[in-house]
């Protein structure tokens, strides 16, 4: 199979959760032996060379590129990244009624619903974006495939000893990651956390270095290597993900992987991906946070049969063949 693979967001940063899917399936399809373009449209490119072109997220552009592509490619796939903060009623106005392309009344949502009909298969990460895919948008099951996002670390091999500090690791200052809460939590429970990760401008960085002045507790690391990251997944007894609003939550997925109790949200998708093997707590709760991973700290909770779990079942090779098998099945039926 050839793919060409296009970001309609026009990422900017490496560590931006749109361009690391599409990177990470690139490699998983390449590990399989599949052909995988990424695309720069400043290029002249021949897309009908493509056996399908699969575009990630709703842009701006959205309207445009599928219908354009479509005359071109009829093996539109779409994987739209849909990781909600409304309820699916908000979401399916918002495509269906929230904008009109005869009036230019134009919005992601709205130009995507008029170009449904031109995509031939949906890819979701879980089955709370199928539930938005088929509802709002109205697309047949039969044209939805879920699609895991699989860790991208390599095997974690034997584990050693945990220390007692609690992780976490994200662009530490988007709000929905919910770090302040997580911050206060520490604060309250006297925890040892730990913070990895990007932080976007300078005024971004002097409030995260203002809200953790003071507590010896938290620590605070910067952006790390990926060599420094895996020690630390494999050090840290907890990793805490509160968000406020999750896809799938990469960061967790990996530090589950490599033996870490995991405290997580229990609004949205990121919970199916371990099936009861993590402490669920309400993002809006400081304390509910804060009992979390001190129950994580001390009783422990899953370890280390997550680990097995999520290294038998979120594996490259197993989510590369249910990726690669989607899209081809797909193109051979032309549904």
């Amino acid at each position: 199979m050839k793919y060409a693979f296009i970001d309609s967001m026009g990422s900017l940063t490496y560590n931006n959760g749109i361009k690391m899917q599409a990177l990470m399936w690139k490699e998983v399809l390449e590990g399989i032996g599949e052909e995988v373009t990424l695309v720069n449209l400043w290029e002249d490119i021949d897309f009908s060379r493509f056996d399908a072109v699969v575009i990630f997220a709703m842009g701006a552009n959205i309207y445009k590129l599928v219908g354009n592509l479509s005359r071109i490619n009829k093996n539109i796939v779409l994987a739209p990244i849909i990781d909600p903060d409304r309820s699916d009623k908000v979401y399916r106005f918002l495509f269906r009624r929230y904008g009109s392309t005869r009036l230019a009344l134009s919005n992601h949502f709205h130009d995507l619903w008029t170009v449904r009909d031109k995509v031939r298969l949906w890819l979701v990460r879980s089955e709370q974006e199928r539930h938005y895919v088929n509802y709002c948008l109205g697309i047949p099951h039969g044209r939805i495939a879920k699609v895991p996002l699989n860790y991208r670390v390599p095997d974690a091999g034997v584990i050693g000893r945990k220390e007692d500090y609690c992780l976490h690791v994200s662009r530490l200052d988007a709000p929905n990651k919910n770090v302040r809460r997580l911050v206060d939590a520490a604060k309250r429970y006297g925890f040892r956390l730990k913070l990895a990760g990007h932080v976007f401008g300078e005024k971004e960085k002097a409030e995260l270095h203002d809200m953790i002045s003071g507590y010896g507790n938290i620590e605070y690391l910067g952006e790390v290597s990926e060599g420094r990251l895996l020690e630390l997944y494999r050090s840290a007894k907890v990793f805490a993900l509160p968000s406020l609003r999750e896809g799938v939550g990469m960061a967790a997925l990996e530090a589950a992987a490599y033996g870490c109790e995991i405290v997580l949200t229990d609004v949205g998708a990121p919970k199916e991906y371990y099936e009861g093997r993590a402490i669920l707590v309400n993002p809006k709760s400081v304390d509910d946070i804060g009992r979390g991973v001190m129950k994580a700290l001390k009783e422990g909770y899953s370890q280390p049969e997550l680990s097995e779990f999520v290294q038998h079942n979120y594996n490259s090779k197993c989510c590369s063949v249910i990726l690669n098998e989607s899209i081809m099945n797909a193109v051979r039926m032309k549904c």
